[in-house]
């Protein structure tokens, strides 16, 4: 080889060197945590979810028999019997139980669902802090349901709360205006817990801000826990009173209601990042202003797949609307899951959206959730009920009515 000749070949073979650093260095970019991580988070997760000897079919496992089974009748009453809020248990508790009610009727059309939801709605009014005369430590009684747990100076209403509880119940009322003869069942009791739904919604009026930026708004923190006092609440906490907005709206028309909900939407949408491998991530505390660049999933401090769900559970339904989100939206949500949390498709699921396996396994809770992006994300169903079928013997109300309603072929 002569001296041009071997010059041009080393040129050559240094080019291709490079081509293959920049594209190591774009993978590398774009890689996902090591395998030995995983291994060690799938031990982790076993150690908290014991994965069963021999697998169910999800029809034996997801069935309105066994819904009744496990969740109506004397099993029902006496959980209603045990109604209080004060550590939080109707919020976090008794409002999956009512949304689970709604969507046992939606699977079944059978009325006796919306029977047992509107028993838990009248003992749940019931037990709201002003029927109770409970006051909260700055001496007020509110129309709302009060708890001693979070805040540092005592009992506090919280909106995240609020939106929980009422969101079930203005969707019960929904299913009601649907069904004309159960409606007309219910008398001048449907507009007296309309009026109810509508005094602990308004409670809250003091804590909504329009902004920061056009078109979006969102509700601050007031007399509750320190970390919270005057800022904007977690997106978890505002997507909950958002979809008690729009259900709102639904029941009563008022346009204010719907504004609001599509503000808080907007506001959400604003604050997701859009990570190289197409999907959405986030954290726990949405940035105050919002996300321009892309950024990879590395990169993020992801929000637990728990709190998540709820962040995530408004733009589900803005998008089935056709408001603010669209159904390319929900695709990249979609891959949240396929790409993020249920990564490893074997049942196994991080504890936070973007799939970190340094993450804690207990996160994984009521993941069920996710099941409302399979219309946009079909794989969303086989990725979730995996976890159920593998690691969850028996599921919660919840997650067994979701279960049903998204099951292949609904």
């Amino acid at each position: 080889m002569n001296g041009i000749s071997f010059l041009l070949f080393s040129r050559k073979r240094n080019i291709g060197l490079w081509i293959i650093v920049i594209l190591f260095a774009s993978l590398n970019a774009l890689a996902q945590w090591s395998a030995e991580e995983d291994a060690a988070y799938i031990r982790r997760f076993e150690e908290k979810f014991a994965k069963a000897a021999v697998l169910p079919g999800l029809k034996e496992y997801a069935s309105p028999q066994r819904y009744d089974e496990l969740y109506m009748g004397e099993s029902f009453r006496d959980a209603l019997q045990q109604l209080s809020n004060d550590q939080g248990g109707i919020a976090w508790g008794w409002s999956y139980r009512m949304i689970s009610l709604n969507e046992m009727f939606r699977v079944t059309q059978d009325v006796k669902y919306l029977q047992a939801n509107l028993e838990a709605i009248r003992a749940i009014l019931a037990a709201r802090d002003d029927k109770l005369n409970k006051k909260l430590w700055t001496g007020k009684i509110a129309p709302a349901w009060g708890s001693d747990k979070y805040a540092e100076c005592g009992r506090a209403i919280f909106a995240v709360h609020t939106g929980m509880i009422l969101y079930p119940m203005f969707e019960f009322l929904a299913l009601a205006n649907k069904t004309p003869e159960y409606k007309k069942s219910l008398g001048e009791e449907y507009d007296s817990i309309l009026a109810a739904l509508q005094e602990s919604l308004s409670y809250h009026d003091r804590q909504y801000q329009q902004g920061p930026g056009e078109g979006e708004a969102h509700y601050i923190g007031l007399d509750q826990e320190n970390v919270m006092e005057n800022k904007p609440l977690p997106g978890n906490r505002l997507s909950a009173m958002g979809r008690a907005l729009w259900w709102a709206w639904k029941v009563d028309g008022k346009k204010e209601h719907r504004e609001r909900a599509i503000a808080i939407g907007r506001y959400i949408k604003n604050r997701l990042t859009l990570a190289p491998d197409g999907a959405y991530y986030w954290p726990y505390w949405l940035p105050i202003e919002p996300v321009k660049e892309s950024a990879p999933k590395e990169k993020i401090k992801g929000e637990d797949i728990s709190h998540g769900s709820l962040t995530m559970s408004l733009p589900i339904i803005l998008a089935g609307e056709g408001e603010v989100f669209t159904a390319a939206d929900m695709e990249k949500l979609g891959k949240t899951v396929v790409q993020g949390f249920a990564r490893l498709n074997s049942g196994v699921l991080f504890g936070d959206v973007t799939g970190n396996p340094k993450s804690d396994p207990s996160l994984a809770q009521l993941p069920a959730r996710w099941l409302r992006l399979t219309p946009f994300a079909a794989e969303t169903h086989q990725r979730i009920s995996q976890f159920y079928l593998t690691y969850q013997p028996t599921p919660g109300p919840l997650d067994l009515a979701l279960l049903l309603r998204y099951a292949p072929g609904k």
